[in-house]
Parts: C-alpha cells; sequence; structure tokens
C-alpha cells in the first residue's frame, strides 16, 4: 500500500509541476489544446487499446458504467434543487449540476488506475469502460444538453456528438471489438510506446488548466460541489455496487472512478456555451487539489 500511495502522489506531483512551471511563465495559454489535442488523437487511444487488447471483460465492467450514469444522473437533480436553495442564478446553476455529476475519469482516472492496480488486467479496462460509456458520453450528451439549457443557448445536434466523432470512443469500441484479434508485435509495441505518453501528458494537461482565481466567488456553491463529487457519489456507489453483485477490482475501480474531481472539460463545456465558466473552473480547481488527499484515502477504503 505504501508503494502504490508514493506512485499515486509521485502522479500529482507532475500535475504540480505543470501548474508552477505556467504561473511561472514557462507555457503561454494556447499550450495545453496542443497537449490536449495530442491525448485525444494520438496517445490516449493508444492506451485504450493496449489495456484493451487480450484483457479479460466481465459482465460487471458492463453493468458498472450504467450504475453510474444513474447515480450522475440523480446527482445533478439533487444539485439542481440545492442550487435553487442557494438561489443561485440558472447559469450558476448549470455550472453546479455539471462539476457535482461529470468527474475527471480519463485524464485522471486512468493514471491513478495505472498506478494503484499495476499489473492488474482487468483494472484499466474496467476504467476505460466506466470513463467512455459512464462518464464521457453523458457528459458530452446530457451535460453539453443541461449547459445548453440553463445558459439559453441554442439547441445544435452537432453540439452532442462533439465526443462520438472525436477519436475517444470509436478507439474504445474498435478497441473491444478487436479484444481477441491478432495484432503483429512490432504495432503492439508502436502503441504501447505511444500510450505510455498518457500518463505524463494528462497531469501536464491538468496542471495547465487549473485556475485559482473565481476560487473565492460563490464559496457555498463551491463547498457543495466538492463534497457531492468527492464524497457523496463514490459513498452512493460504496453500497450500490454490491447490491448488484459487482465486487473485486471492478468495484474497487469503479469507487476510484467516482471520487475524481472536477472533469476538466466541464469547464469546457460550460465555456463554450456561457453556463458560469469562471464557476466551474473553480469547483475544478478545488476539487482537483483536494483530491490529493481524499484520493489516496478512498484508496485504502477500497482496497
Amino acid at each position: 500500500m505504501a508503494t502504490t500511495l508514493a506512485t499515486v502522489s509521485s502522479i500529482f506531483l507532475l500535475l504540480l509541476a505543470a501548474y508552477v512551471a505556467r504561473r511561472a511563465g514557462a507555457f503561454k495559454e494556447g499550450d495545453v489544446r496542443v497537449v490536449n489535442s495530442l491525448i485525444i488523437n494520438l496517445t490516449m487511444p493508444a492506451f485504450i487499446f493496449v489495456n484493451t487488447h487480450a484483457k479479460p471483460f466481465t459482465t460487471a465492467m458492463a453493468v458498472a458504467p450504467m450504475l453510474g450514469f444513474a447515480a450522475e444522473m440523480l446527482l445533478m437533480l439533487a444539485a439542481y434543487y440545492i442550487a435553487r436553495l442557494l438561489k443561485l442564478d440558472r447559469r450558476t446553476t448549470g455550472a453546479l449540476m455539471l462539476v457535482c455529476a461529470f468527474g475527471n475519469t480519463g485524464f485522471l482516472g486512468y493514471p491513478v488506475t495505472a498506478a494503484a492496480f499495476k499489473g492488474d488486467d482487468s483494472a484499466i479496462l474496467t476504467a476505460v469502460m466506466f470513463d467512455s460509456f459512464g462518464m464521457a458520453l453523458p457528459l458530452y450528451t446530457i451535460g453539453a444538453a443541461v449547459a445548453i439549457s440553463f445558459a439559453g443557448a441554442r439547441f445544435e445536434w452537432r453540439n452532442l456528438l462533439q465526443f462520438i466523432k472525436s477519436p475517444l470512443l470509436p478507439s474504445t469500441i474498435v478497441a473491444l471489438a478487436l479484444r481477441k484479434a491478432y495484432v503483429p508485435p512490432v504495432l503492439m509495441t508502436t502503441l504501447e510506446y505511444m500510450g505510455a505518453a498518457t500518463v505524463p501528458l494528462s497531469m501536464i494537461s491538468i496542471g495547465l488548466s487549473l485556475r485559482a482565481s473565481q476560487v473565492k466567488k460563490q464559496p457555498l456553491a463551491l463547498l457543495v460541489a466538492t463534497v457531492m463529487k468527492l464524497a457523496v457519489l463514490p459513498l452512493a456507489m460504496f453500497f450500490v455496487l454490491p447490491v448488484f453483485g459487482i465486487g473485486g477490482v471492478e468495484r474497487q475501480v469503479t469507487i476510484m472512478e467516482c471520487a475524481m474531481p472536477a472533469a476538466v472539460f466541464t469547464g469546457v463545456i460550460a465555456g463554450r456555451f456561457d453556463c458560469a465558466e469562471d464557476f466551474a473552473a473553480a469547483a475544478v480547481f478545488a476539487t482537483t487539489l483536494l483530491s490529493v488527499l481524499t484520493l489516496p484515502i478512498v484508496l485504502m477504503l477500497v482496497r
């Protein structure tokens, strides 16, 4: 356990190094877009394929994302009513709903899972399934619809297809379809090299994306987002998963994925539709920093 925690901590140090470097002026504002483009279009599809190919697939890996989706929808509903009690404006209400429900299960979830469950063939595939179908797909469809509705923006179907048209979902489907197919060693080695860049680049991307300037605004709403995202969602899944017969590493990884901080792309979507981007960015910053403390605790509880 001590070795695992040390490895997870080293991952967060990558995030901190990127954040400090940006604050020191070593990176420009647009550099994070280049890093994200590399991850989304090259390294993460390779990472997904390598960690799916020839790995055992279980029913629990398919059921867990559906349970996660149901929990996220309930969390969004709860966030809506809490926002009404706090008398938040519509845009902030929409942003609160997004950051409470959707976590950084890819950019942060994959590195943490790879470190915490090193050598377990089922762990990364469980994370891939949950990220793709339990978190990312709902974020880019239902999450985008929520942002559009609460910002009063114009509804366009192409906005809801953004994730489907990116390489991430197709690469997951292709990886699952070719899971037992023969892949030439030279091609697999190339994909392994490419996929290995996902962990450091993901942490660098998060570090470059963090913004602390808005944290002091809406402190109560920010507290609600932090508690619901880092505590309520993983705690709910802790009790729900065994009811549906999901145990072992699938349960452990799913709970870890649900304990991830607010997804960086909640801020992207909030900004795209003018839905309180500043609040979403503050929530991403606060939950990400606090997850340095909460994720090791969750890891110790589920292992």
